[in-house]
């Protein structure tokens, strides 16, 4: 299914850690999210740790919504920016977000 441009975004909103636990909440987030069709803003205002796990997800998530033609946004990144940075996965959080139309 692909978006549909006045669609209203599925909001998932991120846990302050995010481990394995949160890992498992927001991944059955995100497939009912896949599933709508609809565009993906999460949000990461609130994230004060991410681990592997989290990193993870994200980058599944984003390969997953670009392969379906969904639209995902991240919303309030800049706490997390380092880490990304860390990672390596600027290109793939950062660069989305961008053009998106949000900052990180």
């Amino acid at each position: 299914m692909t978006q549909t441009q006045g669609s209203e975004p599925i909001v998932i909103a991120l846990a302050p850690v995010i481990g394995r636990s949160a890992v498992v909440q927001h991944l059955d987030e995100l497939r009912s999210a896949f599933g709508a069709g609809r565009p993906i803003e999460i949000g990461c205002g609130e994230v004060q740790q991410i681990g592997q796990a989290g990193l993870q997800l994200l980058a599944s998530a984003v390969r997953t919504c670009r392969e379906r033609d969904i639209a995902i946004s991240f919303k309030d990144c800049r706490g997390i920016e380092p880490v990304i940075r860390l990672a390596g996965l600027a290109d793939m959080f950062i660069d989305q977000t961008n053009s998106a139309g949000t900052s990180a």
